[in-house]
């Protein structure tokens, strides 16, 4: 008798439990908006990590089209939006507009850094390395050049060569073939670097009756001012010279004018006055013969000596 009352009770309850379930339209509806959401959830996260594949590949492909110069702590120091190239012809470099401005951003960030060197290494195939053309110095050479004219002192730029596998084109072009490191500057080349700002010899347009700084002076004004910082007691003679042509008298009043300009901008680039001198040596003291254009370009100049 007790198991049949059990069995009973036991399909009692299992049909409540199957009316519940089948009837209770609230329970269905929860039921429901649970699994709604839980595929929601799942397609979010699907959604999440497929966008987040999606940009590091782009990340990567953009960063293949960006030229990274890193510092010797392996930091990126300078990123430029696009990529120089080489060709399997020259030591040329050809620099795309997209970083035409390389040579002032790496001038700027030298001005900023004054204990970095820029180290240029060129690269060649190991067949290009076999032939007399060196053009992985070539190509380093170019980009010296380059930044030479930007402003920025050659004795804080060094070159080099490097093999290194890789194909050209079908138009004999590479994408890629420099390198550019910001290295910090060892006690001898610190040396080499501050006899050079201690005797220096700018061509900034001096022969021009309008006075303009160029990138040269800005650069050159920051390495000074480095310099007689840490050097305080030290002063600045500025001298100019002029070529032979007009008067004597004329040449020596020219030059002390663009002494004096250059005494000026240093001054007014936050170097102590009473630390600067001009005077001129017009005409009277050529480095090569007054003989022709390209010579008297040469007389024309604005010697600095820190002493």
């Amino acid at each position: 008798m007790k198991k049949i009352i059990s069995f009973l009770i036991f399909l009692l309850f299992a049909w409540l439990a199957m009316w519940w379930y089948y009837s209770c339209d609230w329970c269905a509806r929860e039921t429901g908006q649970n699994l709604k959401n839980e595929e929601k959830i799942r397609l979010e996260r699907e959604a999440a990590a497929r966008k987040a594949y999606e940009d590091s590949i782009a990340a990567i492909e953009q960063q293949k089209l960006n030229f990274v110069i890193k510092d010797d702590d392996d930091q990126d120091a300078l990123t430029l939006k696009g990529q120089l190239q080489i060709n399997n012809k020259n030591g040329d470099v050809f620099i795309p507009d997209a970083v035409a401005d390389i040579g002032d951003l790496v001038a700027d960030y030298l001005g900023k850094n004054q204990n970095k060197e820029l180290l240029i290494t060129g690269y060649e195939t190991s067949e290009e390395n076999n032939t007399e053309d060196e053009l992985g110095l070539a190509r380093a050479t170019f980009m010296k050049d380059l930044f030479i004219k930007s402003g920025i002192n050659s004795d804080r730029i060094s070159t080099s060569s490097e093999v290194k596998d890789y194909e050209y084109n079908a138009d004999g072009n590479h994408t890629g073939g420099i390198s550019l490191l910001f290295k910090t500057l060892t006690e001898e080349r610190t040396v080499e670097v501050e006899k050079s700002v201690a005797n220096r010899t700018l061509y900034s347009n001096f022969g021009e009756k309008t006075f303009k700084p160029d990138a040269t002076l800005s650069n050159y004004t920051l390495e000074l001012k480095s310099y007689l910082n840490k050097y305080p007691d030290k002063s600045v003679r500025v001298i100019g010279h002029t070529d032979d042509v007009g008067d004597e008298e004329a040449n020596l009043w020219f030059g002390q004018q663009r002494a004096n300009n250059v005494r000026q901008y240093l001054i007014s680039q936050g170097i102590d006055a009473n630390k600067v001198k001009a005077t001129s040596k017009g005409e009277s003291n050529p480095i090569v013969p007054n003989t022709s254009e390209e010579n008297r370009a040469k007389n024309r100049r604005i010697e600095i000596i820190v002493n």
